[in-house]
């Protein structure tokens, strides 16, 4: 499935893609999927290595190898549906090959097997820092965006507030807020043009180790 990345909107025009909240979503969501992700191949491998001495060994490393085809299967949709990849077909299940001892044999040799269990084991990484980027970007974003409407409160009376402190910033309230909601407009749509940038990587990492490997 040739995964493709559609063209990147304008600077506010971001604001109104859908893209864009399906793909910050998507971000945010990969720690846990990335958590899922990194102790199914962890797991996994160590099982598979264990019982390489017995005979179970074969058809156990065999599911787990298929498991992890699976997954990536799974990653490549939800990539295309919520990132933006387009294509026709995801990529196969298991490799060609006639009869199904022939396809399990050719799994082993198929180098995609193996850029697959690399791809899940940067998963949960790249999605700690996913996380940590764009929550505290939302949280910088919005909490700027409050610093006018909470001007609004007091200018009226019905609100005390702080500024931080700074004898600046408390002698000029009204500039403080109009400063403060001049970044949050700059703020939040370069958070959601970082997250489509961080989907477009996304993208370009499972097209290369899980598609095209």
């Amino acid at each position: 499935m040739p995964l493709l990345t559609p063209p990147h909107p304008g600077f506010f025009e971001v604001l109104a893609t859908r893209r864009a909240y399906t793909t910050l979503l998507y971000l945010l969501a990969t720690m846990v999927t990335g958590v899922l992700a990194f102790t199914f191949t962890v797991t996994g491998l160590s099982v598979s290595l264990g019982l390489a001495i017995l005979i179970i060994g074969v058809p156990v490393a065999l599911a787990f190898l298929a498991g992890v085809r699976l997954l990536a299967v799974a990653e490549v949709h939800l990539l295309r549906l919520m990132v933006g990849g387009e294509g026709s077909a995801g990529p196969a299940l298991l490799p060609e090959g006639q009869g199904w001892l022939s396809r399990l044999g050719a799994l082993l040799r198929d180098r995609r097997t193996w850029t697959s269990l690399l791809y899940f084991l940067l998963l949960m990484p790249l999605g700690i820092a996913y996380f940590t980027l764009f929550v505290s970007l939302l949280s910088a974003g919005l909490s700027l965006m409050a610093v006018p409407f909470a001007g609004l409160f007091h200018a009226t009376g019905n609100l005390s507030w702080d500024l931080g402190g700074s004898a600046w910033m408390i002698a000029n309230p009204r500039l403080m807020a109009v400063l403060c909601g001049l970044a949050a407009l700059a703020l939040i749509p370069l958070t959601f043009h970082l997250a489509l940038l961080a989907g477009r990587f996304q993208v370009w990492l499972a097209r290369h180790l899980l598609v095209q490997a």
